[in-house]
């Protein structure tokens, strides 16, 4: 849902004001709005693990990458340089 609201953001401003069309302003504008509350309204994240350091201690943290669903694959996006042309 978040790429969704970034899409209609990014589409909306700029046919909204660069091209001078006026609905999509509102949408963008809408879509920024939808945004802000989301993030406003959403629960803040769980705290997972907390500890109290003392002088001279340090921490690591690490990220992994959630793995994707089975079956699913990733998109690729193509240039207008990967076309082939028939001549």
């Amino acid at each position: 849902m978040g790429w969704l609201v970034g899409r209609l953001v990014r589409n909306g401003f700029r046919r909204g004001v660069l091209e001078g069309s006026r609905g999509w302003l509102y949408v963008g504008m809408t879509a920024a709005a939808v945004g802000i509350a989301r993030r406003i309204l959403i629960e803040p994240a769980e705290t997972v693990f907390e500890t109290e350091l003392k002088p001279g201690q340090g921490i690591e943290v690490r990220s992994q990458s959630p793995m994707r669903a089975a079956g699913t694959r990733r998109r690729r996006r193509r240039g207008p340089s990967s076309r082939v042309r028939s001549t």
